[in-house]
């Protein structure tokens, strides 16, 4: 206990401006003003120490050890009776509150008197005195000070008390007073009642989850809250308990908080992935140790069961606090989140255990922090760790589920290696049927034309002297035959570059003369075969003028190819704002809607084509070439009662 109790006499030096704030010399006496509300009454009063608690009013002012008390009363732990007198100069008559600053005080007397008169009792007042004989209904022993013209008076106030005595005394006017406790109520009001809310959220929260630290917290902010609302003798002046019992729960909870809190911090600093076995031993220990002083606390022993805990909650916060800066500073992400949320709320702990302890004066600096910044910090205490409970265990939730995911990936991505396995192989077999039927398909588009050279010029040479038409007729089978063969090789070539990812099959775009490529293409096919509809503004055109004559020529082969003998293929160009329109469309009978979904794939032929010569490649290399191009191409209308009509659609740029 020496070890502990030196330790703490240095942590007070070393806070020595905390010891001097707010000390003044004792005056004379205080002069009260109707002008001000309230005066604080700190280095106006004398001391004296009654060990044995055995003197009277008379005897206490007849003593000869009063000493003056520069500030605030701090007594500690003590069971002698402390007296404090004080001289108080009225300018003027009126009503005064006198107000002790703890609610926790067992027996408070209050006398009065005029010098060298008697001393009147204004009030007596404290835990161990039933409420229903408070001279004012408070939470904190108050006692009314009436003046009936001004003058000098002396004041005395007597004080016992199990818990620490620590008091700042206050001089009020009554009705300053009312409003004081009605905007004190307010506060305590909304206070409590987002702790409240806060608890309740909580404990669904638990009940929901199960979760081991939801219900940790609950208990421990349950705790504070409950020992909060004790020290300022809430839960007293609403419920009429006693001072024996306020003062057992009030150990035990201070007692239990320890633990509760020591198990938290080890959570959320994440001690247990450093050193698990150390961990749960001084977690062990902890609560053997609380419900020790507790057990003090039950037996009536309560300075014998607080004065241990809150000598050692001082040291293990300073423990906690040193810890969380060494790992903060080897980059543990929980130590800094520990500073933020502790941080502030063991300063207003600290602060309060050194005032009950003994060795820190009450103050105007050390009542503030206590008072406003404890509290402040003690709701940002408990928000921040609110959040980090309920984040912890989202983030938890969430890495299950990623973990759960992670398995359906894995299965989803075996099922679809297997699929993407059996669509390979069905590739495969379906690249190789266009192999066998591309090479069929080439043999057979050849050999016709060959054929058709071969024979023509067989004629030829043996017939050099036959009529001009004959050989003329020969001639155009020879050429005819010849344009087949380009086409066909233009063809395989541009499904070449259409299918290649290179940089030469990027599109070449320059000024194309429209009108003049199809008259050119027009001189491929018979005459009045192709009829033209060209619309306004459609000659010039940007595009990549090699690709868009295949497109065309397919276009106009494969309505020539369909379209009865003797009828015209219409071919019609418009230009709609930032589009160019080109329909081709000529008679032929009806496209099934079965063919119609096949219509623009590579080697497909419909039943149409089946008896008429060509490669397959005509309308994929027009739809591959209208995508290339940034367009499309569109089947219009499926022939029938109707022509077959084919769109193709390009972008233009505005001029």
């Amino acid at each position: 206990m020496q070890y502990y109790r030196a330790t703490l006499i240095v942590l007070a030096w070393l806070l020595c401006p905390l010891l001097a704030w707010g000390q003044v010399p004792a005056a004379q006496a205080l002069q009260l003003d109707a002008s001000e509300p309230m005066w604080q009454t700190a280095g106006f009063w004398q001391r004296l120490d009654d060990r044995d608690a055995a003197l009277d009013a008379g005897q206490a002012a007849a003593a000869a050890d009063w000493v003056d008390q520069p500030a605030h009363l701090n007594a500690g732990f003590t069971s002698a009776a402390i007296w404090l007198r004080m001289r108080v100069e009225a300018l003027q008559s009126g009503n005064w509150m006198l107000l002790p600053s703890n609610a926790l005080l067992d027996d408070v007397q209050v006398y009065a008197r005029r010098p060298g008169g008697t001393w009147l009792l204004l009030g007596h007042s404290g835990e161990d005195v039933p409420r229903s004989q408070w001279p004012v209904d408070y939470r904190n022993p108050a006692f009314l000070f009436d003046v009936p013209d001004g003058g000098l008076y002396e004041l005395m106030v007597r004080v016992r008390a199990r818990n620490a005595i620590n008091i700042r005394f206050d001089l009020w006017q009554r009705l300053a007073f009312d409003n004081h406790t009605r905007r004190e109520a307010l506060i305590f009001g909304l206070y409590f009642g987002f702790y409240l809310l806060l608890i309740a959220v909580h404990l669904i929260f638990w009940l929901r989850t199960q979760a081991r630290l939801g219900g940790l917290f609950v208990a421990y902010i349950g705790v504070c809250v409950l020992n909060e609302a004790l020290s300022l003798g809430l839960i007293q002046q609403l419920t009429g308990l006693s001072g024996t019992w306020s003062d057992r729960m009030l150990g035990s909870g201070i007692a239990c908080a320890l633990a509760i809190s020591v198990q938290l911090a080890c959570g959320q600093l994440r001690l247990a992935m450093l050193r698990p076995r150390a961990v749960r031993m001084l977690v062990q220990l902890m609560w053997l140790f609380s419900l020790a002083c507790s057990l003090q606390v039950v037996l009536g022993h309560y300075a014998a069961g607080m004065v241990p805990v809150q000598m050692l909650t001082i040291p293990t916060m300073f423990a906690f606090t040193g810890l969380a800066i060494w790992l903060a500073v080897r980059g543990h992400r929980a130590a800094r989140f520990f500073l933020l949320a502790f941080g502030a709320f063991y300063v207003g702990v600290l602060i309060a255990f050194l005032r009950n302890l003994g060795l820190m004066p009450l103050n105007a600096l050390t009542e503030l922090v206590s008072a406003h910044a404890s509290a402040l910090g003690t709701m940002l205490h408990m928000i921040l760790l609110s959040t980090w409970i309920v984040g912890g265990y989202e983030r938890r939730r969430r890495a299950r589920e990623r973990q759960q995911v992670l398995l359906q990936a894995e299965l989803a991505q075996r099922q679809r290696r297997e699929s993407e396995l059996s669509e390979a192989l069905v590739l495969e077999r379906r690249v190789r049927q266009e192999q066998r039927d591309f090479v069929a398909m080439v043999s057979h588009e050849l050999r016709t034309p060959l054929a058709i050279i071969t024979t023509s010029a067989q004629q030829l040479g043996r017939n050099l002297a036959a009529p001009p038409d004959k050989t003329l007729a020969r001639s155009r089978n020879i050429r005819e035959a010849a344009q087949r063969l380009l086409a066909l090789v233009d063809d395989c070539l541009a499904d070449d570059r259409m299918t290649e990812p290179q940089p030469h099959a990027e599109p070449r775009l320059d000024l194309c003369d429209l009108h003049a490529l199809i008259d050119e293409l027009r001189q491929d096919f018979a005459p009045q075969r192709i009829v033209c509809i060209l619309g306004p503004a459609t000659r010039h055109c940007v595009t990549d003028i090699g690709l868009l004559r295949i497109a065309l020529r397919n276009l106009l082969a494969n309505a020539d190819r369909h379209a009865p003998f003797g009828q015209a293929v219409r071919l019609r160009a418009e230009r709609e704002g930032a589009r160019l329109r080109i329909e081709v469309a000529n008679a032929a009978p009806a496209i099934t809607a079965e063919e119609q979904q096949h219509l623009f794939e590579r080697y497909w032929r419909g039943q149409n084509a089946m008896h008429r010569p060509g490669a397959g490649l005509g309308l994929y290399l027009v739809r591959r070439i209208a995508e290339k191009l940034g367009g499309g191409v569109r089947l219009v209308t499926a022939g029938g009662e109707q022509p077959v009509c084919l769109c193709l659609d390009l972008p233009q740029p505005l001029s």
